[in-house]
């Protein structure tokens, strides 16, 4: 069996934990509509809208234009979002890759973080490590803190 890796990463937020696992949780389009550039669409093929268990079909920008279809899976106890591939340009380097999103809502110190981590199995030694999901999705978590910061 394939040995699963991890990279990860964590970012204090400047916003409310709370209110950025809400935006994942109920208003995923408006994060497309945020970073046209990168997202640049997306179909949902199973499921109602963004919920637990729909896959999406996605059409992005990561060092050339990529499609694949994700599965969601939202943990609201953990405040945690996972998406995993399940189909897609990517599987030509790697057996398996989720993205995961999780999400602290300060505590006593009062001070909220995400963490994300990119689970995945290369498909050979030779593959590099996905650094430009963990990378996308920092940028992204910037951009998002920005406009919950800006929109209250």
């Amino acid at each position: 069996m394939a040995q699963i890796s991890n990279i990860s990463k964590q970012l204090q937020l400047k916003c409310s934990g709370e209110r950025f696992y809400e935006l994942f949780k109920n208003k995923m389009d408006s994060i497309t509509q945020m970073f046209p550039k990168k997202l640049l669409s997306y179909k949902i093929v199973e499921g109602n809208g963004f919920a637990h268990g729909s896959v999406v079909h996605w059409k992005y920008e990561l060092r050339g234009t990529l499609e694949a279809k994700q599965k969601l899976h939202m943990d609201d106890t953990n405040k945690a979002i996972t998406l995993e591939f399940i189909e897609g340009d990517l599987f030509k380097d790697f057996e398996m890759v989720a993205v995961k999103g999780e999400v602290s809502d300060g505590g006593s110190n009062g001070i909220s973080s995400v963490k994300w981590s990119v689970e995945f199995v290369k498909a050979n030694e030779g593959v590099a490590p996905p650094h430009n999901y963990l990378q996308f999705a920092l940028e992204s978590t910037k951009g998002i803190e920005a406009y919950l910061c800006n929109n209250n």
